[in-house]
């Protein structure tokens, strides 16, 4: 990554324990005094009529709790590898209804279950939804060795999977018929 000058301010960062110690600690920090503010835990204080939440015991309860974080290795290592995939799968979603959206009217806000009332938005959010799921597997390699899988159990899977849309045919078949002739 030492390739160009950022990339070279990443290494030092890196380097000087940025990632391991001081973003997981204002990570938790915040996250604690957030929680600890909305809550009011400790209670509440008056001044000038008005109350408000012990800032000081709410900011010392999240620098503790922050340290006790950061000392531990293994949470840090924890955090470090879960919140890049938890942003993945927010940016996979996002992604989505991005897609879904853009099929959304100008003249009205976008209301994502109002695609289930369509009967072509569906099938059509359904394909974006695999897609961006496949482009994200495939980020990761992981697209590869699950096609392999699948191609190797080939006639056990199609079976499957020709059993399932044949039963899922059958029982539509059978309700909608039965809706119909109550009409």
């Amino acid at each position: 990554m030492a390739d160009t000058i950022l990339g070279g301010v990443i290494v030092l960062l890196e380097d000087l324990g940025f990632f391991d110690v001081i973003l997981p600690f204002l990570l938790v920090f915040t996250l604690i005094f957030g929680i600890l503010e909305k809550t009011k835990l400790f209670g509440t204080e008056k001044v000038a009529g008005h109350e408000y939440s012990k800032k000081n015991i709410n900011a010392m309860m999240a620098f503790v709790i922050a340290f006790f974080v950061v000392a531990a290795k293994e949470i840090v290592v924890s955090i470090q590898e879960a919140l890049p995939i938890v942003t993945l799968i927010l940016i996979a979603i996002i992604s989505f209804l991005m897609l879904v959206g853009s099929f959304a009217t100008s003249d009205k806000e976008f209301n994502f279950f109002e695609i289930f009332n369509n009967y072509w938005k569906l099938p059509l959010s359904i394909t974006f939804l695999i897609s961006i799921a496949l482009i994200f597997f495939h980020s990761f390699g992981w697209l590869q060795p699950v096609l392999d899988y699948f191609m190797g159990k080939g006639s056990d899977f199609f079976i499957m999977i020709v059993f399932l849309l044949i039963t899922g045919g059958v029982i539509y078949f059978v309700f909608s018929s039965s809706k119909g002739g109550e009409e």
